[in-house]
This record gives C-alpha cells, sequence and structure tokens, in this order.
C-alpha cells in the first residue's frame, strides 16, 4: 500500500496533473489516500511526486 498526501497546492498546475491527482481521489491540500502499490498508480504519482509525499505502508498500518 501507498499513503499519498499532497502537500502542495494544485493551483495553477498543468490540466493532466490536475486530472492525474483526481485519478488518484485527491481533492484538497493536505488530503491522504491510500493506494494500492501497482505500475499505474507508481506511474501516476511519479507524475505529479512534486506536489505529493509518498510512503510504503503495510496494509496493517492503515487504520
Amino acid at each position: 500500500m501507498l499513503k499519498i498526501t499532497q502537500v502542495k497546492s494544485r493551483i495553477n498546475r498543468k490540466k493532466d496533473h490536475k486530472a492525474t491527482l483526481d485519478a488518484l481521489g485527491i481533492s484538497r491540500m493536505g488530503q491522504t489516500v491510500y493506494q494500492e502499490d501497482t505500475p499505474a498508480i507508481r506511474g501516476m504519482v511519479h507524475k505529479v511526486s512534486y506536489m505529493l509525499a509518498v510512503e510504503v505502508v503495510d496494509v496493517e498500518d492503515k487504520g
């Protein structure tokens, strides 16, 4: 599992970067989401990595 938190604003960003945040389920600053660790998710995270803080967590840690 990946713990993904938005740490920078999406204001004045490219449309496709905003769409990537939406696809990850992130809609506001400081929001944290948990996503499965798949190549597709890793690619999305890589694309907007400058706006995110990412941690690898165990499923048990999610609670």
